[in-house]
C-alpha cells in the first residue's frame, strides 16, 4: 500500500486499522499519544474506545471520504 501516514497526523481521521494484512476495525480516531506510537479510535455501537499500538503490529490508513460510499 506504500508509505504508511504517521500517527500524530491521524487525530480526528476515519481510519482503517490493520493486522497483517487484515481490516481488524475502522472509525474515527479520539486522540493520539504524545510518542504517535499509540492511538485511540472512539467507540462507535457496540465497539469500545480502544487502544491500538505499533508495537503490537498495527497499521493504520486514514479512508478518503470518495472511499466511504453511502452509509
Amino acid at each position: 500500500m506504500g508509505e504508511h501516514p504517521a500517527w500524530a497526523a491521524l487525530a480526528g481521521e476515519y481510519v482503517q486499522v490493520q493486522k497483517e494484512g487484515r481490516t481488524i476495525r475502522t472509525g474515527y480516531v479520539k486522540d493520539v499519544v504524545a510518542a504517535a506510537d499509540a492511538l485511540w479510535l472512539e467507540a462507535c455501537g457496540v465497539e469500545p474506545r480502544t487502544l491500538y499500538e505499533k508495537a503490537h503490529g498495527y497499521v493504520v490508513l486514514p479512508i478518503r471520504p470518495s472511499e466511504l460510499g453511502t452509509v
